[in-house]
């Protein structure tokens, strides 16, 4: 039951996270906003998010891990009850602010409780079931508030968030068990992980993953809505549903790395990754969606193996180390959605192949110069 309730809890955080992207034309019309300007209440999210995981992160560790998920998942149902009343874009931006600072108490700290509360030989499978929470969250919030708003109206979507929300931290409440292995309560464990090259390295590949994860589906839709494709909205947003090979590569590689060792595993998703973004190239609808689900699945492959690779390389203040992860995971997501646009005018889609590809290679050197641990993590990192 542990487990479903690891799952549901990340997958709302992740619901609450992506589910009014769907939204924002029927805002923009709405508010009477520009596309930049209804674009914010996703930004200001995400990049809170990142600050709050930073700023909290040595703070993770010196408290229970459930009562921080618990607290942080009660508190998650405000924001979306407050929005289903709101009447103005000021006040929706406010409580998108306001969930950036509640969800690292989540993905965080679910994070390094799964890492301790399960055995170490079986991380790999249970980070993985953490990152397909993310991937199916992400996908499932995209997928069902359309529907909702069409059917009723956008407040009513956060009302039903509100609602699972409330469901969630019952679960929570309910059938998450007390953490028996906590790590030592450290309060100045933040700075200790910045003396681990091999942590930093694994903070620096999950920034280069999410970037380049973000930056390609942030703007494939003006490279397929353009000549020769001409596709619709809606035949655009059928190209999300590619991240569903997430959900199949996250917990595989997961296992996998159990086995054959967690760089490996990252490294074999990154380079799966750039050949989807190579196929792209050849300008066709079908090498699109190979490249796009190639892509999908392994960045969700490396996302899986990097994220228990941390937890294993973290023998310490966990709370803190997936914090600061999850800070530069983030924090290469928000620069992803936002670089390659500067340079999208002169080199457009080849320009972006080009910006992630290199980011990628580059986790690729970073993940060949990492170094170990110590000798008890050689089996499972190496």
């Amino acid at each position: 039951m542990r487990l479903l309730v690891l799952f549901l809890a990340t997958a709302n955080a992740f619901i609450l996270l992506y589910a009014p992207q769907p939204l924002l034309p029927i805002w923009k019309n709405e508010f009477q906003l520009s596309i930049s300007a209804v674009s914010h209440t996703i930004s200001i999210t995400i990049i809170t998010l990142a600050i709050t995981s930073f700023m909290l992160a040595s703070k993770f560790d010196l408290y229970n891990r459930k009562k921080i998920i618990l607290l942080a998942s009660i508190a998650l149902i405000i924001p979306s009850a407050m929005i289903a009343v709101s009447d103005s874009f000021t006040t929706i931006l406010f409580w998108r602010f306001a969930y950036g600072l509640f969800i690292p108490g989540v993905t965080a700290v679910m994070m390094a409780y799964a890492s301790e509360e399960f055995p170490a030989k079986h991380r790999g499978k249970i980070m993985g079931i953490y990152v397909s929470a993310n991937v199916g969250g992400g996908l499932l919030g995209r997928v069902i508030s359309g529907p909702i708003a069409d059917l009723f109206s956008w407040k009513a979507v956060f009302g039903c968030m509100a609602a699972l929300s409330a469901v969630v931290a019952f679960l929570v409440w309910i059938y998450l068990p007390n953490p028996k292995n906590q790590t030592k309560k450290n309060n100045d464990s933040a700075l200790i992980h910045f003396k681990n090259p091999t942590l930093v390295g694994t903070f620096a590949i999950g920034f280069a993953q999410f970037f380049a994860f973000i930056s390609f589906f942030t703007y494939i839709p003006f490279y397929v809505s353009g000549a020769p494709f001409h596709l619709t909205v809606t035949e655009v947003s059928l190209l999300y549903l590619t991240y569903a090979f997430g959900l199949l590569s996250a917990p595989i590689s997961g296992y996998i790395s159990d086995k054959i060792g967690r760089r490996w595993t990252m490294a074999n998703g990154h380079i799966i990754a750039v050949i989807g973004i190579l196929l792209t190239l050849f300008g066709t609808l079908p090498t699109i969606i190979i490249g796009a689900s190639l892509l999908a699945f392994g960045n969700f492959a490396s996302q899986s193996a990097t994220t228990a690779f941390v937890t294993d390389i973290a023998t310490t203040s966990r709370g803190a180390a997936t914090s600061l992860y999850l800070f530069f995971f983030y924090l290469g997501g928000s620069l992803g959605s936002w670089i390659p646009g500067i340079i999208w005018d002169e080199f457009a889609w080849n320009g972006v192949v080009l910006s992630t590809t290199g980011t990628i290679c580059i986790a690729l050197m970073i993940n060949a110069s990492l170094t170990k641990k110590s000798s008890s993590q050689q089996n499972i990192s190496a």
